[in-house]
C-alpha cells in the first residue's frame, strides 16, 4: 500500500527489466497510469507524450528503463483521506504489447495545512 498525505505531490517511479533482467528501452513506449476508487467515481488519468492528449509533465522518462508519474496536489487533493484507491500503471510497447508493471492500493493520509496564505 502506498500512503502519501492528501494534497501533495505524489510521483511514482517505475523501472522496467524483461524477464532476463534487462533494462528495457521505453523511449517509444506509450505509458498510462490511473488512481480510481471501486465505485468508479473518482479517475485520475496520466498518460506521456506517446499518448493521445498525454503529455511529458505527466509520465516522463528518468532514463532509458525507468519513468516518474507525477500527481499533482490538485489531483491528490480530489481523494478522501483514509480511503482506498486504486493505482494501475501500464506500458505498451511500439508492437502493441501491453503491460501493467504496476496494481497497487493507495491511501492518502489527512492533511492539516490546507491554507496558501495566513
Amino acid at each position: 500500500m502506498i500512503r502519501f498525505y492528501r494534497g501533495d505531490s505524489l510521483i511514482i517511479t517505475c523501472n522496467v527489466r524483461d524477464s532476463k533482467g534487462n533494462p528495457v528501452d521505453l523511449t517509444d513506449y506509450q505509458i498510462r497510469a490511473e488512481i480510481g476508487d471501486y465505485n468508479n467515481t473518482v479517475s485520475i488519468k496520466k498518460a506521456n507524450s506517446n499518448v493521445t492528449g498525454g503529455s511529458d509533465d505527466e509520465i516522463y522518462l528518468v532514463d532509458l528503463d525507468t519513468f516518474n508519474v507525477v500527481f499533482t496536489p490538485d489531483d491528490t487533493v480530489q481523494l478522501e483521506p483514509e480511503q482506498e484507491y486504486l493505482l494501475e500503471v501500464e506500458i505498451t510497447s511500439p508492437d502493441n504489447v501491453r503491460t501493467t508493471v504496476i496494481s497497487e492500493t493507495v491511501k492518502p493520509k489527512r492533511d492539516l495545512i490546507t491554507w496558501e496564505s495566513k
